[in-house]
């Protein structure tokens, strides 16, 4: 075998199965008409008390600043990699310039937190708390912003009815900030017990996993489909797995069922997303003949600077009841570069077939183009393309050029020409439209033929469509306006609040609760994955000696579970001579969170 096929084999592990996994029930459910039912199978949601914990972090932080924080939570590899720049030195070269623009691209809201390196360091020292933040205002961003009011609200009724409650290490009462940040930490270390920790550490410890079932019903089709989606901890990478069974009626009453099983995963990085998948589907025709199509999948895309790159392979193979199979590989790579007015972009792709029956194809297929918004406000566009196809019955050359212009009212122009030369023949096609007309002519061997198409209307945009163009939009508000309903109603009532506009000085006590309750909720999440491990390594040993006892089967013991251990009021680092607010930093110790505070 070639390098060259070699090339192609490793490259047929990808876009067959990729679309064939990925698609398939998405297919079904487009192309066919009738009810389509889906259910999502509820994904476990933290208590309110787990969630009031989890944001001791970062309730006391300005609103527009926790916004970006947990915007940034839902991406904790961008945390983790803006936070711990690597410090190797890379030469010069090309190699070095792309590294560069590699380490200068991430998530928006992880950019925005550079200017707050403290507060970017405390999130990836506690990248666990970080991630878990992140989860949860994914799927509960009302919930989320109910526990920080709510603290806020404790914090403020702890200051107002017994101010002179928080005191420094010589027990003289607090004033300003220092009484705040105490009142702080005071209220969110009653949210530290066991049980609400235990349960913040069960959410982070398993793997975050959702399940869909749908049921699909039309005229000539039915069918269910189930996928299981998890996320590792970090949330970087997520693997899917999956299976569907379809049943096709004819018009004569025959029946075609077809099931797919599949499974892929896809990693980010950063800039960077690869995927991969495989599946297979088998298809049983009404007289017990079969077909099963089997392949898989890798797809990736990364981007530096303005340019996006991007590149698939895949392949598969299909094999008959009635012994005829084909096998075939492709693959394709191209990039995107962002311009000042549009965008440039070309694709390379080539691939191959092979059958047990002699019939043999590869082709290939190059293009490339450009799409540029003009100072009037219209959108231009340029494509070219070359397609070439060999195979055991003969070749084809296909040679495409195009140009057009699309106005916003619905019209344009446009030219485009197809040249074909073929081992049957060869023929163009010329096509232009402008002026609501379309005129197109057809040139073979035999003579030329013009049809001209449109009296005018060609393109013009009519009212049915405008007004649908009105009811989706007002829709598409409609249903923008229904999510984050709390958090919209909170933002015009807290207009005049302390956490209504950025201040240092807000910032700063943010900060300073930051270090203390994060670095005391992770002390207790170490504890309970301790605990849990050490119960673990209890009840394997008690099983181990059970094993081996004589009397081992007739007993009925269990070992006992191992309790969490509980955060007691003198340990949270709040009460009179034992607390230290300028203690706490990155994860633990180290950074100074500001001035000493206890409560009398």
């Amino acid at each position: 075998m070639t390098a060259t096929s070699q090339n192609y084999l490793k490259g047929f592990i990808a876009l067959t199965v990729g679309a064939c996994f990925f698609l398939q029930p998405g297919i079904s459910n487009a192309q066919q008409p009738g009810s389509i039912m889906q259910q999502k199978l509820p994904q476990k949601s933290l208590s309110p008390h787990a969630l009031e914990s989890l944001v001791t972090g970062i309730a006391f932080y300005p609103d527009d600043l926790v916004e970006t924080i947990l915007e940034a939570a839902q991406h904790p590899l961008a945390v983790r990699q803006a936070a711990d720049k690597p410090t190797v030195r890379i030469g010069g070269g090309r190699f070095a310039e792309r590294v560069q623009q590699f380490n200068q691209t991430a998530d928006p809201s992880v950019e925005k937190l550079k200017q707050y390196p403290e507060i970017l360091a405390q999130l990836s020292d506690n990248i666990a708390t970080t991630t878990l933040l992140g989860r949860a205002y994914q799927s509960q961003p009302d919930d989320v912003w109910r526990a920080i009011d709510k603290l806020r609200a404790e914090v403020d009724a702890a200051l107002q009815q017994q101010p002179e409650q928080f005191v420094d290490a010589s027990g003289v009462p607090l004033t300003g900030q220092a009484a705040y940040v105490a009142a702080a930490g005071y209220v969110a270390g009653r949210y530290f017990v066991p049980a609400t920790v235990s349960e913040l550490y069960t959410a982070y410890a398993h793997p975050h996993q959702t399940t869909a079932v749908t049921t699909y019903h039309g005229e000539n089709v039915n069918g269910t489909a189930t996928q299981t989606t998890t996320s590792g901890p970090y949330g970087h990478a997520t693997a899917s797995t999956g299976s569907s069974a379809t049943t096709y009626t004819g018009p004569n009453g025959n029946t075609v069922t077809g099931a797919t099983q599949g499974g892929s995963v896809v990693y980010q990085n950063g800039p960077t997303t690869v995927g991969a998948g495989a599946a297979t589907t088998t298809n049983t025709g009404p007289q017990g003949n079969s077909a099963t199509a089997t392949g898989a999948g890798i797809a990736g895309t990364t981007t530096a600077g303005d340019t996006t790159y991007f590149g698939a392979a895949g392949g598969g193979t299909v094999n008959t009841s009635n012994g005829l199979s084909a096998a075939g590989a492709g693959q394709v790579t191209g990039s995107v570069q962002q311009t000042q007015t549009g965008a440039n972009y070309n694709t390379q792709a080539s691939g191959s077939v092979a059958t047990n029956t002699g019939v043999n194809a590869y082709g290939s297929r190059n293009t490339s183009g450009s799409v540029n918004q003009n100072a009037d406000g219209s959108v231009s566009g340029v494509r070219n393309s070359s397609t070439s196809v060999q195979g055991t019955n003969g070749y084809a050359d296909v040679q495409h050029n195009s140009s057009g212009t699309v106005t916003g009212d619905g019209n344009g122009s446009y030219n485009g020409s197809t040249t074909v030369d073929s081992s049957k023949g060869s023929a163009s096609v010329d096509t232009t439209a402008g002026n609501g007309q379309v005129s197109s002519t057809v040139t073979t061997q035999n003579g030329s033929t013009t049809g001209t198409l449109g009296d005018g209307q060609v393109g013009q945009s009519s009212s049915s469509s405008r007004s649908r163009q009105s009811a989706g939009s007002q829709q598409a508000a409609r249903s923008s306006s229904q999510q984050g309903s709390y958090r919209s109603s909170r933002q015009s009532t807290a207009s005049n609040s302390r956490y209504s506009q950025s201040s240092s000085q807000q910032i700063s006590s943010g900060l300073q609760s930051m270090q203390k309750n994060w670095g005391q909720l992770n002390q207790q999440m170490n504890r309970s994955s301790q605990a849990s491990a050490a119960s673990r390594q209890k009840s394997q040993s008690y099983s181990q000696q059970r094993s081996t006892s004589p009397y081992s089967g007739g007993s009925n013991f269990s070992p006992s579970n191992s309790r969490t251990p509980s955060s007691s009021r003198g340990s949270s680092g709040y009460s009179r001579g034992s607390s230290s607010f300028g203690g706490s930093s990155r994860g633990s110790s180290g950074r100074s969170g500001g001035g000493r505070g206890g409560r009398r």
